[in-house]
C-alpha cells in the first residue's frame, strides 16, 4: 500500500507492510523510535512500545508517513474496529448512535485510536491530510461492511476539538477530563 501522500516529500506505509519488507524486527523498531512527540507522550509511547504488538495481534492497523529525505516517521495514525461502551452517555445519544435502541450497553464502531505528527513537523499544517487519509480508509471499510460512526478521543482543548469539528466530528459527551469522545456519523443526526 505504499503511496506518495499529500506532499511528495512523504510516503505512507502500512506498518505490516514494513514489517514484511524490512530485514529485521530491530530495524522496524529503530524506525518507530524516530518519532518524537513531546506534546503528547501517549502518541509517542504507542508508536514506540505498542504499535508492533497491536499490528501482530491484529488489534489495529498503523499507517506511517515517512519523510522521503530523512527516512524518519513524520506522522502516523492507527485505526481499528472498536466498541463504544455507553455507561456515561445519555439514552438519547445512545439511540442516535445505535439507530434503534436506547438501552444498549455497547455499540460497534470504527476507531481512530491514534493520530499525530512528530515534533519535527509541528509547524507543518498536515493534520487535516492525515485525518483525511484515515477517514478514506475507514470509508472504504464502511462501504464494504456497514457501520454507523467513527469514534475518536480528542484532547479536550478547544483548538483540537475545533480541528475535528471541521471534519464533521462532534462531541457525544461533555467532560472536564483530559479527553472527550467525538464521533463522525454515517447517518443523519436527526433520524
Amino acid at each position: 500500500m505504499t503511496r506518495v501522500s499529500f506532499d511528495e516529500s512523504f510516503s505512507m506505509y502500512q506498518l505490516s507492510e514494513l514489517i514484511e519488507g524490512m530485514p529485521s524486527k530491530r530495524k522496524v523498531k529503530e524506525l518507530l523510535q524516530t518519532f518524537p512527540c513531546s506534546r503528547n507522550s501517549d502518541l509517542q509511547d504507542f508508536l514506540h512500545n505498542k504499535a508492533l504488538t497491536f499490528e501482530k495481534h491484529l488489534r489495529s492497523r498503523t499507517y506511517l508517513y515517512i519523510d522521503n529525505e530523512t527516512k524518519e516517521v513524520s506522522a502516523y495514525f492507527t485505526i481499528s474496529i472498536a466498541t463504544l461502551h455507553t455507561d456515561d452517555i445519555s439514552s438519547e445519544v445512545i439511540k442516535m448512535l445505535d439507530g434503534y435502541q436506547e438501552n444498549t450497553k455497547s455499540i460497534p464502531c470504527f476507531l481512530i485510536g491514534q493520530l499525530g505528527k512528530s515534533d519535527h513537523y509541528k509547524n507543518k499544517k498536515i493534520g487535516a491530510f492525515i485525518l483525511e487519509d484515515s477517514i478514506e480508509i475507514i470509508d472504504n471499510l464502511h462501504n464494504a461492511v456497514g457501520g454507523r460512526f467513527i469514534l475518536l478521543d480528542a484532547i479536550n482543548i478547544n483548538e483540537v476539538i475545533s480541528f475535528y469539528e471541521d471534519s464533521l466530528f462532534f462531541p457525544i459527551e461533555t467532560s472536564n477530563t483530559e479527553s472527550i469522545k467525538m464521533i463522525r456519523p454515517y447517518f443523519e443526526e436527526l433520524e
